[in-house]
């Protein structure tokens, strides 16, 4: 690939390949941390923006972003997280497509993705941490179809 990495980038990288695991559960390091069994391939994407990994133990390469709501979305990472700050803020898929400059079906299908990766960490959280007392507050966002009301 064209992409040429810097010796500070290559560091930072080097870095963050510390903070990864092999996410393949077949792998005897599976879901272990900092084991340096993680190293940095290359960048990949749309204007190589993502990075790619390799498990040094299976030889399997994954993406950064396996295991997050990113993961195959070939939607730009800021557009991403504007819809979510668009919909946070109570707008609904329509107004949100015309403010971040997608569609409404674009909305909806990163609401499903964040959902389901939500949904799945709250079901972790309930299910391996064993608490007598706990308030548990969690953010929902309902969108509904907005109507005026004309005072005459």
């Amino acid at each position: 690939m064209g992409w040429k990495v810097t010796e500070l980038e290559r560091k930072k990288l080097k870095e963050r390949a510390k903070t990864l695991f092999c996410p393949f559960e077949k792998c005897r390091d599976y879901n272990k941390v900092d084991r340096n069994n993680i190293l940095f391939i290359t960048k990949y994407g749309k204007d190589e923006h993502m990075n790619l990994y390799q498990c040094k133990t299976c030889k399997r390469k994954f993406s950064e972003r396996r295991g997050t709501p990113l993961f195959g979305v070939r939607l730009p990472e800021e557009k991403f997280y504007q819809v979510i700050r668009c919909l946070v803020e109570g707008n609904g898929t329509r107004p949100t497509g015309r403010i971040v400059g997608c569609t409404k079906d674009t909305v909806t299908t990163i609401i499903k993705r964040v959902g389901k990766h939500f949904d799945a960490i709250s079901q972790v959280m309930i299910d391996k941490y064993h608490l007598e007392e706990c308030q548990l507050d969690e953010l929902w966002s309902f969108i509904q179809k907005k109507r005026r009301i004309w005072k005459s």
